[in-house]
């Protein structure tokens, strides 16, 4: 549960900053702070959920989940360690030593990239395909129960995220 440890742990720090902090810059009325901490908490609750839907099916957590996808959706099935920690919101450091063990595990391999020589580039395997298309049915499950399930108008709130994702 990698990731989502780390996101977890992203979040919680978040919050304390809002809580110790939050009147000393922007103002934040109560209901948009109490917003953020259910936004926090709730996030924090359905990565669990769905990472644990996948442990008892057997399979890695989101993390896993969330790196094979960024590399499937490339054209060329591949991206460097720096570009990939952005896709996947890691640092470069904790992405390279992700990386060493979702290889180990065959599911990704490093190639010299076409571009630079000098450089590397993270491509997903087959075995990483395999495996990202059976982890697909449990994470969708997960996000229809856990998540979709809850919102009464998906594309306002999508439209929410979205706003919030390019400021």
């Amino acid at each position: 549960m990698h990731q989502v440890h780390v996101h977890h742990n992203y979040m919680q720090m978040h919050l304390l900053q809002a809580q110790v902090s939050w009147d000393a810059v922007t103002p934040v009325d109560d209901d948009e702070l109490a917003t953020w901490r259910a936004f926090l908490n709730a996030h924090a609750h359905v990565t669990r959920r769905i990472s644990r839907d996948l442990a008892e099916a057997g399979l890695p957590d989101l993390g896993w989940y969330d790196l094979l996808w960024a590399l499937h959706r490339q054209p060329e099935r591949r991206l460097r360690v720096n570009e990939l920690a952005r896709e996947v919101v890691l640092s470069p450091t904790a992405m390279s030593r992700f990386v060493d063990r979702v290889e180990a595990a065959g599911c990704v391999e490093r190639r010299p990239d076409p571009a630079d020589r000098r450089a590397l580039q993270v491509a997903i395997t087959e075995a990483g395909a395999e495996l990202l298309r059976r982890m697909w049915p449990v994470y969708r499950d997960g996000i229809a129960e856990h998540f979709a399930a809850h919102l009464r108008r998906p594309p306002e709130v999508r439209a929410m995220f979205e706003r919030m994702a390019a400021s």
